[in-house]
């Protein structure tokens, strides 16, 4: 792994399965692991973004029984949109982001 760029091969992330209702209020909040995510990955249509550092992915009416199948997850509720996505999840708490003037060799996910 590349210390200077700790989001390589997918490490120091963490996946949430989130759900917003009719009022956009957020209503379900899941954290999943690396390995629970490799487990879905291949259900959504990442293109180059293959960790989900790019923002959130809809988790579409087609996808929803897979993805509670394959996580042993309960039923998702009906008139909740949910998303996939990523966030920083960097040891000891902090927030990454590349040294002032340098670029970061890929995407920075959200913290």
């Amino acid at each position: 792994m590349n210390d200077a760029y700790p989001f390589a091969g997918g490490r120091h992330l963490a996946w949430e399965l989130t759900g917003f209702g009719a009022d956009d209020e957020l209503v379900a909040c899941a954290r999943l692991t690396r390995e629970q995510f490799l487990r879905v990955r291949h259900l959504f249509d990442l293109g180059d973004d293959v960790w989900m550092m790019g923002g959130e992915y809809p988790v579409d009416s087609g996808l929803r029984e897979a993805v509670t199948e394959i996580l042993g997850i309960g039923r998702l509720e009906d008139g909740v949109d949910y998303f996939l996505g990523a966030r920083q999840d960097v040891p000891g708490g902090q927030v990454w982001s590349p040294a002032a003037g340098a670029q970061a060799p890929g995407p920075v996910p959200a913290p």
